[in-house]
């Protein structure tokens, strides 16, 4: 059987400033924040699930700063009947996201999201809306994101430890919420807050399962212009989640496009193939974006596999590898009940002009009406990873994906 998440590049270990963040964040994660309702930003009149709130941060210097937020719970939820959990961390140029929150209510989950970036919403009362002009400065909250300009600054005036412990502290507020079960909450980020669930699964054991979208560990590696920061010594030393993926006992998904200007390819496989029970969906073609990272189809049905319930995904079995080829033996969920195998490949390296991959990936598509099937790696590709595709029977717009990582000729060889 052939791995599927087959990586050069493996975790250096933890070192003095990794330590210091534990210690930090052990800290954050015996915190108790002071919780305060704000009724007149409640977002949905028409959907009292959904609430905004206040809870306290990471004080600065002494002086106490509140995190704005949304939770929200399925109408059923209650101490005796409680629900699985989520806590959702939105990327750059973001906010709290109350449609976030009502997406995963929907589904069954009670769910949080928070503004990480120290602003809160100024629109009407009673009302809400995502356009960012809307989401101001917010004077109770703490230092804002400044990515990692201030990093070689001490932790405690680093935007980018508060933007951390926000995720830590939104995790306490669920925790402390009886209509959530504790040991299955999970946690998602788009871009930037992918980056920050990769690096907060590292340091917070208490999560069930973790879903990072577009960002990852393992930065350094990255071709995009977004790697350049973490090639340098202070932040590829502290803020690269690959310095401890391999520590992180929990399941973790990692989801990126196959052309994302941000992430690349070689960083998320990198990351699946360093944590224990690691994996990941490459979806071809997928845009960046918030509203697309935060409803990835294959992202609920792994939330729904990890608290024992809902659809499953399709699941890649075993490859037998072959020089030239390999067959691809794979399980199907009930309701996709034929698929195609694909080899998704490039003809050169990944280099990308400005931030756009200048050569797109093809496809070399295989149907196939049993569990599996040989597929032949065309001979011109540098660069190749598989794919099983399939449409579901209720609804033929979700096209479902189950992907191994990036393959080289050398890793292929090697794996």
């Amino acid at each position: 059987m052939k791995k599927q998440y087959v990586s050069p590049h493996r975790c250096p270990g933890g070192n003095e400033k990794t330590e210091e963040l534990k210690a930090l964040f052990e800290g954050v994660k015996a915190m108790r924040p002071r919780v305060r309702f704000c009724p007149e930003r409640d977002p949905f009149p028409e959907d009292p699930r959904v609430k905004a709130l206040r809870f306290s941060g990471l004080p600065h210097e002494g002086r106490e700063n509140t995190v704005f937020a949304y939770i929200g719970f399925p109408e059923n939820a209650s101490a005796d009947a409680p629900v699985p959990g989520m806590v959702l961390v939105h990327g750059g140029g973001g906010h709290a996201y109350a449609e976030w929150v009502q997406y995963w209510a929907d589904h069954g989950y009670g769910a949080i999201s928070f503004d990480g970036f120290g602003q809160t919403y100024t629109g009407p009362d009673h009302t809400y809306e995502h356009a960012l002009d809307l989401w101001k400065p917010d004077p109770a909250s703490h230092l804002p994101m400044d990515g990692f300009a201030s990093v070689g600054k001490p932790f405690m005036e680093q935007g980018f430890t508060y933007y951390m412990a926000d995720v830590l502290l939104a995790h306490n507020v669920l925790r402390a919420d009886e209509r959530v079960k504790k040991d299955m909450i999970g946690l998602t980020g788009i871009s930037w807050g992918g980056i920050a669930a990769a690096i907060a699964v590292c340091y917070d054991d208490r999560f069930a399962f973790a879903a990072p979208v577009y960002g990852c560990g393992f930065m350094r590696v990255s071709q995009t212009a977004w790697g350049a920061p973490f090639r340098g010594y202070d932040v590829a030393t502290v803020w690269d989640a690959g310095l401890l993926l391999d520590t992180v006992a929990v399941p973790v998904r990692f989801y990126n496009s196959d052309r994302d200007p941000f992430f690349d390819v070689n960083a998320t496989t990198a990351s699946a193939a360093a944590v224990p029970n690691g994996s990941l969906t490459l979806l071809p073609g997928f845009t960046h974006g918030q509203i697309e990272g935060s409803t990835i189809p294959e992202l609920l049905r792994f939330a729904d596999e990890q608290v024992g319930r809902g659809d499953r995904n399709i699941v890649i079995d075993a490859i037998d590898a072959f020089k030239d080829g390999a067959t691809i033996r794979f399980s199907l969920p009930e309701d996709v009940k034929r698929a195609d195998i694909c080899v998704y490949y490039k003809t050169e390296d990944l280099i990308y002009d400005e931030k756009y991959l200048r050569e797109l990936w093809s496809c070399a598509r295989t149907p196939v009406s049993g569990d599996g099937a040989f597929v032949r790696i065309p001979p011109e590709a540098r660069l190749f990873y598989f794919a099983v595709e399939g449409r579901t029977d209720g609804d033929p717009d979700v096209f479902l994906h189950a992907t191994t990582g990036v393959y080289t000729r050398d890793t292929w060889q090697s794996a």
